[in-house]
């Protein structure tokens, strides 16, 4: 029989399989390479940085100034090293009265998750002539000041720290995103640099699965695809905070701060898409360089084998989860059968009841114990509760349920954990990617799709007619 050889990413390694010709729906979906800079990445940056998009240089808004620069953490894997120089040597280049450089924790660890960054920040402002200083965020423990609310009801407290600001500089690198549409600047606000209270009630926005999803972002240049409460929300939270300044005596003024943002595309040590300037431009034009890297149209198939790509992704299922969303439920057929492959191997630091599960113990309770306890209960019964009894990290348990209970899809797993964790949440576990395509090929009941690097894709069904 005429076969595909496929390659997936399994962790920091590959996985390898046959698939019968007739079998397959069309290509493996992966992101594009398209418009890949041949140049280091230190150099794309600072040519950006050279030609800002409705602004001035970033030196020349930097001096004499009060500057914070926020970069995002750890918990993808990204340029944020290369960003935090970049920014920092424009800055410095312009002479500033104050430097503070903020890396946006949201509700992660800090301790885990800038464990790299601080180190190398720490270096970067080590004998500086401006007093200098690295903000390492906590949605518990920092302080916040209150700045007031969003039309969506989110009570915003922001890093008392960065409203001292009086210029703001944003460094990010973009994506889709399963709840907000697309990574953008507005999250190093909210979630990365707001209180665990703001996040929460900004993060309930994810409930709306039919509307909080990849693709849709109220900076979209499709108007059918802007509304996304979640994304709204956090738009507006930023914009709120872009329009409040904390005086060096402690009084909360009402008024415009400058601003200013680096946004990329990229994919390890490559760049594809990378513009610096006015935020609101820089975010309007990533949206659709993400469409034309990772985002795709297909018929639904009755199977998927998917990949979510490399670490982090592939470190835990509340990782992994993101391409359910993204890209799974996109492209499979109501009451089809999903073999997601990923090591879930997780981290060496963590005790091995969490390991492969979730990024550290509350995740892991909140969303993959709560798995197990509404594996067997009616869906609208499981909605109720989470709905009631909210807390960050439950709308990946509602997610993952709408999908096995509402999309009545069979999902399993090609990992390293354990049968019977796995199937005390509703899953199940596949010894060989290569048994299970070619029990599935033999049934004639339908197509395979294959998809790699799943979190970094939009998947989406073909419209009705089209």
């Amino acid at each position: 029989m005429d076969r595909e050889h496929v390659r997936l990413a399994y962790g920091k390694e590959f996985v390898e399989f046959d698939v019968p010709r007739a079998f397959l729906a069309g290509p493996v979906l992966d992101t594009r390479k398209t418009g890949a800079s041949p140049k280091p990445a230190a150099e794309e940056i600072s040519e950006a940085l050279s030609i800002p998009f409705a602004r001035p240089k970033l030196r020349e808004m930097a001096a004499g100034r009060c500057v914070g620069i926020v970069i995002s953490d750890e918990f993808r894997a990204g340029l944020q090293k290369e960003i935090a120089e970049a920014l920092v040597n424009e800055v410095l280049a312009g002479r500033p009265s104050d430097l503070r450089v903020f890396v946006a924790t949201g509700s992660h660890d800090p301790a885990v998750y800038a464990r790299n960054l601080k180190p190398h920040v720490e270096k970067l402002l080590a004998g500086l002539s401006v007093p200098a200083k690295q903000v390492l965020h906590d949605c518990d423990r920092s302080e916040f000041v209150g700045i007031g609310q969003t039309p969506g009801g989110t009570q915003v407290l922001v890093n008392k720290e960065w409203l001292g600001t009086d210029l703001r500089v944003y460094g990010h690198e973009s994506k889709h995103h399963y709840m907000a549409g697309y990574s953008t600047v507005d999250k190093q606000i909210i979630p990365g640099l707001s209180s665990r209270r703001t996040i929460e009630k900004n993060h309930k926005n994810s409930l709306d699965h039919e509307n909080a999803f990849a693709g849709r972002s109220p900076w979209h240049a499709v108007e059918s695809r802007r509304f996304n409460p979640f994304a709204i929300d956090a738009r507006d939270g930023r914009k709120l905070s872009e329009r409040h300044w904390l005086s060096p005596d402690g009084r909360l003024v009402e008024r415009a701060v400058d601003t200013f943002a680096l946004d990329m595309v990229s994919e390890k040590d490559t760049i594809y898409w990378v513009r610096a300037g006015n935020p609101d431009l820089v975010t309007q034009e990533m949206t659709g360089v993400a469409d034309k890297l990772g985002a795709y149209e297909v018929e639904r198939t009755r199977y998927v084998v998917i990949s979510p790509g490399g670490p982090p992704a592939s470190q835990a299922l509340y990782g992994v989860q993101n391409c359910f969303d993204m890209a799974l439920k996109g492209a499979i057929e109501d009451g089809g059968e999903a073999l997601v492959v990923a090591p879930c191997n997780g981290r060496e630091d963590l005790p091995p009841e969490v390991r492969g599960l979730a990024p550290d113990g509350k995740s892991k309770a909140l969303f993959w114990d709560n798995l197990v306890r509404f594996r067997d209960m009616p869906l609208e019964a499981c909605a109720s509760e989470i709905e009631r009894a909210f807390e960050l990290y439950l709308w990946k348990t509602d997610r993952v349920l709408k999908l096995l209970k509402a999309n009545r899809i069979r999902m399993h797993l090609f990992c390293g954990l354990d049968a019977g964790l796995l199937e005390s949440a509703g899953f199940r576990k596949a010894e060989s990617i290569q048994a299970w395509v070619d029990e599935r090929a033999a049934r004639g009941d339908g197509k395979l799709r294959v998809i790699n690097n799943g979190n970094k894709l939009f998947v989406t069904p073909v419209a009705a007619g089209g």
